[in-house]
C-alpha cells in the first residue's frame, strides 16, 4: 500500500481516486443550490469504499444533505458495533432520520426515503433509480471502489482505533463526493473509524466546475445568490471556496489541502 505522505504514494492514490470519478462518468458533482436541510443531522452508518453507501452519497450531493458520517469498515469496532445493535446486522449503508424516527438498510430504500423527504419533486431521478436488475451496485460502481484500491473498505488498527475510541466533537468535512481529494481525506476517514459532519458542497453551476485553482468562469467568481455555496464564502470559509476543508473543534485545526488533512489525522487519530 502506497504511502500518502511520500509525493510519489500522495500523486499515485489522487491518481486512483481520479480514477473512481470518472468511473462514475461525474456523479456527486452538482446539486441543488437551496437543500430542504433537516433540522436534525442525518446519520449515516456507511464506509467509503462500499459501492452501495457510495450511492447514497451521490443521492446527498444531488440533494447537498449534510449528514454526520459514523465510519463502519471491516473490522472496525468504534462505530460498527453499534451499527450492529441499531440495524442488527453489520450491513452498510445504515440511515437513521431523527427527524421521523425512521431507520433504514438497503441503498435504494435509504435513496428513495432521501429523495421522497428531501427534494422539491418528492420523488427519485432516473438515474437514482435501482442500478442493476441485481444487487442495486452496478459494475461501474464496482470497479469504482476497486479503481481506489479498496481503501477505507477496512479499520486500519482496530484495536487502537477502539481503545482511542470517538473525538469529543465530531469533525468537520466541506467537500462533494465526486472530488477525488475529498475521497482521500474520506477514505483516510474511514479507515481510522473517526466519525465527522459531511457537508456536502456540490457544485450548483457550470462557473462551479473546475480543479487546481481554475473554474470555468469569466472575470471574478459569483456563486449563486443565495445558495449553499455563497453562504459558506460568507460564514465559515471566510470568502476562499477550496475543497476538501477540514474544520476539527477538537483541537481547533482549519485545514485546506487534502496532503496536510491526511497528515494530520494520521498524527493526531493515527
Amino acid at each position: 500500500m502506497f504511502n500518502s505522505n511520500n509525493d510519489f504514494g500522495y500523486k499515485i492514490k489522487s491518481l486512483q481516486a481520479a480514477t473512481s470519478m470518472l468511473l462514475r462518468a461525474g456523479r456527486g458533482n452538482m446539486g441543488t443550490p437551496t437543500p430542504l436541510q433537516p433540522k436534525k443531522s442525518l446519520i449515516l452508518y456507511e464506509h467509503e469504499a462500499c459501492p452501495y453507501s457510495r450511492r447514497v452519497r451521490e443521492a446527498m450531493t444531488q440533494l447537498n444533505l449534510d449528514f454526520e458520517s459514523r465510519p463502519s469498515p471491516h473490522k472496525g469496532h468504534v462505530y460498527r458495533d453499534e451499527l450492529k445493535q441499531l440495524a442488527g446486522k453489520a450491513q452498510v449503508p445504515f440511515l437513521i432520520d431523527e427527524n421521523t424516527g425512521d431507520q433504514i438498510l438497503d441503498s435504494q430504500a435509504i435513496i428513495d426515503y432521501l429523495f421522497a423527504h428531501y427534494s422539491k419533486k418528492g420523488s427519485t431521478p432516473s438515474k437514482f433509480q435501482k442500478e442493476s436488475d441485481g444487487d442495486n451496485a452496478s459494475i461501474s460502481n464496482k470497479l469504482a471502489s476497486v479503481a481506489s484500491m479498496m481503501r477505507g473498505v477496512k479499520a486500519d488498527h482496530p484495536k487502537m482505533n477502539e481503545a482511542r475510541g470517538k473525538p469529543e466533537q465530531p469533525l468537520h468535512l466541506y467537500g462533494f463526493e465526486a472530488s477525488p481529494f475529498c475521497r482521500l481525506v474520506r477514505e483516510r476517514l474511514s479507515e481510522l473509524e473517526v466519525g465527522y459532519v459531511n457537508h456536502s458542497v456540490a457544485r450548483e453551476q457550470i462557473q462551479d466546475i473546475g480543479g487546481f485553482g481554475f473554474r470555468l468562469n469569466i472575470g471574478d467568481y459569483q456563486p449563486i445568490k443565495g445558495g449553499k455555496r455563497e453562504r459558506l464564502m460568507k460564514g465559515v470559509m471566510s470568502e476562499k471556496l477550496q475543497f476538501p476543508f477540514l474544520l476539527d473543534p477538537n483541537t481547533d485545526t482549519q485545514l485546506y489541502e487534502s496532503k496536510d488533512i491526511i497528515a494530520y489525522l494520521n498524527q493526531t487519530y493515527g
